[in-house]
């Protein structure tokens, strides 16, 4: 089966995205240890890098993010740029580069997910002795427009354990962005109120709903449950962006026609 080509990522203008990471086939599971690793790394990168994590769910061999891109104001100072570098980056490393250089990447989605992954890797390989990829060569990256389709991305992220028969409860899943909210040690994630729009309670309330269907297995999903699901989105192009029809169109437009070519090539046709 051919790979849907990732669609590519614009880094001068907020915007969100659905990222996918999947190991490479032959690994085992990952464990709680090398789980509580990663959720680290990746608190450790989101205060670094100008995103904001929205929801995430690290399963046994892949993670999902639901990430805002959020450059900072023209009138940000080298001082403070150089400062998120030397959070992350050995002071001679951020010495041997101008602000301008780490602001490019600082903004850049595709470097946040290698600093992620390869951070892993180098982790994880040290630890198990092994050498070779971790990772499959290439992420997913799917665009998401902003309001109820990243909430419904969100509610599809945090309810993948469940999916996955890995929790019986909504709740009950260590590293997912609920447990992460539920607990109260969610600082670092983007407010559910600011960013999507709900409650707490709201949103404990329709992952319980959505939770209970997938545990049950009922087929019959009502009207207002369907807004809940990624697969009830009014508009796509599957596995590449996600939206209302005008967003979806325009986005798709503004892609090169040799890549607009080659993702309908590969299946990325309108749903």
């Amino acid at each position: 089966m051919s790979r849907i080509a990732r669609a590519y990522i614009k880094t001068s203008s907020l915007s969100y995205y659905h990222l996918i990471s999947h190991l490479q086939d032959e690994l085992p599971m990952l464990t709680p240890a090398e789980k509580e690793k990663l959720l680290s790394l990746l608190q450790k990168l989101s205060l670094t890098f100008f995103v904001k994590i929205l929801s995430y769910a690290i399963m046994g061999n892949h993670f999902h993010l639901l990430l805002k891109l959020q450059p900072p104001p023209p009138s940000i100072s080298e001082q403070d740029i150089l400062r998120r570098a030397l959070l992350l980056f050995k002071p001679s490393t951020v010495a041997s580069h101008p602000a301008s250089w780490w602001l490019r990447r600082l903004v850049d989605i595709s470097v946040f997910m290698k600093e992620l992954n390869q951070r892993f890797s180098q982790w994880y390989n040290l630890r198990h002795g092994r050498r070779g990829h971790f990772f499959r060569d290439r992420f997913r990256s799917i665009r998401i427009e902003d309001g109820r389709w990243c909430l419904s991305a969100s509610l599809y992220i945090d309810l993948n354990p469940v999916r996955a028969g890995l929790s019986g409860r909504v709740d009950g899943y260590r590293w997912s962005s609920y447990a992460c909210r539920k607990a109260g040690v969610c600082g670092w994630l983007g407010s559910l109120e600011e960013e999507l729009g709900v409650s707490l309670k709201w949103y404990s309330e329709a992952l319980e709903q959505m939770g209970r269907i997938e545990r049950e297995g009922k087929g019959k999903i009502t009207k207002p449950q369907r807004s809940f699901l990624m697969h009830a989105l009014s508009y796509r192009a599957e596995g590449i962006v996600y939206g209302a029809e005008a967003f979806v169109r325009k986005f798709l437009s503004g892609l090169p026609f040799r890549r607009r070519l080659k993702l309908a090539q590969e299946g990325a046709a309108l749903a």
